[in-house]
């Protein structure tokens, strides 16, 4: 390349934008001419002399660079010089004239803050950008070079710290033959310095790959790269190569270091960030790019479409409970095993946490192709799963969204058939599909959950009272109190409908705790007015139970209340009793030691554990409604007396719910004797008309009995 590339090429350039014309007759009529180059892609094809000065540099070593190889890696606004500089480069290439700001590197390391004006032209018919270079500083001024000292230093010192440099270095020349190599360079690749002298890298296959940033007329450039050893085996390396003049010859200086531990790291991490630990499964960032791609490929297929399952353990929550949460790992490796064995063909897999699972079936022509493949996955629960000679028995119910017809962004997906999901425990077949009916039920539920977070702050809740009998005398014995929820719009709802959500908002034990306090204070007042040996009922959840305090809180009640233990009985559900068995016995041990007395709530309704009944300190089985109204029937009659009879086995008193009339009330007397309660004896009434129903009533007969 001649000394005079400029005065060969500007002449030749071509421009309709006059400030470039006006800039390029400058450069041939004055001495101090504007720096202007000429690039063509991203490459410098020519310079004139104030160029080449402002960058202290030669024609030889400015030619075929970039402007980036004149760049610090990163502008000082933050941006990386390549990709910002392409882009300018880009827009320039498109016909449009730019000016900004760049911070440009001398070839001796001097800044060289720069105004730059990239002009769109042509050379000889081919499009060009004419750069030209305006210095600029706080005070319009290039910055005075601050030396690092190296110029100082004698030459032999530089070249022993080259040589012991722990990065690999060797220089070849415009042939590409090795003039010289480091230590570093023959240790890491297992050549001699005698092996590697004056051979190419070619030669010996050192150079597998090069940045993409590199080619054969463009050799200062950095990247990454794969290199080869002497023994054959690679690794990837990073590497910067600087094409330098000096003494009228062009060197190469390249350096490199093995970066496989770095990438090894990266690839640990990025196994960390995608993938679950437990199981091994995408998560739930993963899934979301599983979700994208499989979207973005559907929408080329109009007439395919695509489904997300989302599934979650039926029965989980009681492995952990009961057998600890190792346990509980194992199962869920062992249900990710099964998943994986039978569905990987056909779905992504993946674990979003806990015991819930996704699979992305990415092609599928019918709604009834998708609903087959989740009776197969359901199939896969039949078996059961076994750790340590135990078996686990556990179902799944499973919610399906479809894309991209309801919806093509992936977090709603998951919403949806999030949403499906809690639908579908409900569903026969476990399975359901998002619709609009399912959407409604979930606002609807939010709504409740809503309302019902600010529904004792706002005074909505309140209690009715029912009475609970003897069968043989009609007296009146105990009062159950029923918590009552009147929402905003006016709606009185029972607790059966709402506990479930009051337990989803975490304010049962409050609540509770207040109906616990209420129901006392009103049976104290009762106690006064009319009968001092009645007693109050409470319904007493698991949540409660469980509370660390929950003794303490029973205790300081009855205190402030001032109302007897033995006045108060504690009613509890046999789920309650199996969720944390060896906890629950001990709260309701405890509850015993304070004479108060405890109860089984629609006893026979689930999954009764009779084998634990004579091991609990019971006094009392509420037999279920259901028995009461099967008692037309001979089958239900031989049912009821059976848990009768094993309540007088157990020495334990007991009380039918639901008794609606005469009939059910006569058919019960002749099976044994016991309490009863329901609509035949009285609906919940609120306080002061239970008073006036109930409780007058029941005094004005005792007093009639008395005068008798």
């Amino acid at each position: 390349m001649s000394a005079s590339m400029w005065s060969k090429l500007y002449s030749r350039v071509t421009a309709t934008d006059p400030t470039l014309l006006e800039q390029l007759k400058l450069a041939q009529t004055t001495a101090e001419s504007p720096a202007l180059a000429i690039i063509q892609g991203q490459q410098f094809i020519a310079a004139n002399t104030s160029t080449l000065n402002y960058f202290e540099s030669q024609e030889q070593n400015f030619l075929h660079a970039t402007p980036f190889d004149f760049s610090p890696r990163i502008q000082s606004s933050g941006k990386s010089s390549v990709e910002y500089g392409q882009q300018m480069l880009k827009k320039a290439a498109k016909g449009e004239t730019l000016s900004f700001s760049w911070l440009h590197m001398s070839q001796q390391g001097k800044e060289l803050p720069t105004m730059l004006t990239l002009h769109p032209a042509e050379l000889d018919d081919t499009p060009i950008t004419v750069i030209s270079f305006q210095p600029m500083d706080r005070r319009k001024r290039t910055r005075k070079k601050i030396s690092n000292g190296f110029e100082t230093l004698p030459k032999e010192l530089m070249s022993v710290t080259l040589e012991d440099s722990a990065e690999a270095v060797y220089i070849t020349d415009e042939h590409d033959q090795i003039l010289a190599v480091n230590k570093a360079m023959c240790r890491i690749c297992g050549y001699s310095a005698e092996h590697l002298l004056n051979k190419k890298p070619a030669d010996l296959n050192l150079e597998l790959s090069k940045s993409n940033n590199s080619s054969t007329s463009q050799r200062s450039w950095q990247g990454e790269v794969w290199k080869c050893r002497s023994d054959g085996s690679t690794f990837p390396a990073w590497q910067s190569c600087r094409r330098i003049y000096a003494d009228e010859q062009v060197f190469y200086v390249n350096l490199f270091s093995d970066i496989s531990e770095k990438k090894a790291l990266e690839a640990k991490l990025t196994q960390q960030a995608m993938y679950d630990r437990l199981t091994g499964l995408p998560n739930r960032f993963h899934l979301i790019k599983i979700l994208n791609k499989a979207i973005s490929n559907i929408k080329q297929s109009p007439g395919l479409m695509g489904a997300l399952m989302f599934l979650d353990l039926n029965g989980f929550k009681n492995i952990n409970d009961s057998f600890g949460h190792s346990t509980g790992d194992k199962v869920l490796q062992l249900v990710a095993a099964r998943l994986e064995a039978c569905c990987i063909e056909n779905a992504e897999i993946a674990r979003l946490g806990g015991d819930e699972f996704t699979l992305v079936l990415p092609e599928c022509r019918t709604t009834e192709e998708i609903e087959a493949f989740s009776e197969l996955v359901l199939s896969l629960f039949e078996a059961p799963f076994e750790i340590n000679g135990q078996k686990f028995y556990l179902g799944t119910s499973i919610g399906i969204s479809l894309f991209p017809q309801q919806s093509d962004e992936p977090n709603q997906l998951l919403s949806m058939a999030d949403t499906a999901m809690y639908s579908a425990k409900n569903s026969p077949s476990h399975i359901r599909f998002y619709n609009a009916t399912i959407r409604e039920a979930a606002e609807e539920k939010l709504h409740i959950l809503n309302d019902l977070r600010h529904a004792q702050s706002l005074r909505q809740f309140s209690l009715v009272y029912q009475s609970v009998v003897d069968l043989e005398s009609n007296a009146l014995v105990a009062v159950e109190a029923l918590l009552r929820w009147q929402r905003n719009n006016g709606e009185m709802i029972e607790a059966h409908d709402f506990l479930a959500f009051l337990e989803e908002t975490g304010s049962m034990v409050s609540v509770g705790q207040w109906v616990l306090e209420q129901a006392c204070l009103q049976m104290v007042q009762w106690h006064k007015e009319f009968n001092s040996t009645l007693k109050i009922s409470v319904n007493i959840s698991a949540s409660q139970l469980e509370h660390p305090d929950f003794i303490s809180m029973v205790r300081d009640t009855l205190d402030r209340t001032q109302l007897p233990a033995d006045a108060l009985v504690i009613e509890v559900t046999e789920s309650a009793l199996i969720r944390r068995p060896a906890l629950i016995t001990k709260v309701l041990n405890q509850l015993k030691s304070m004479n108060i007395s405890i109860a089984i709530d629609d006893f026979g309704a689930g999954l009764s554990s009779l084998s634990r009944l004579s091991s609990l300190p019971i006094d009392a089985l509420k037999i279920d409604s259901g028995f009461a109204q099967a008692l037309d029937s001979p089958q239900g009659q031989k049912l009821c007396k059976a848990v009768i009879q094993l309540a007088q086995t157990l020495d334990i008193c007991f009380i039918v719910e639901g008794i609606e009339n005469q009939h059910q009330r006569d058919t019960l007397l002749t099976i044994g004797k016991g309490m009863g309660q329901g609509f035949y004896f009285g609906k919940p009434l609120k306080a002061k008309t239970f008073s006036l129903q109930i409780l007058t009533h029941a005094e004005q007969l005792s007093l009639a009995s008395c005068n008798v």
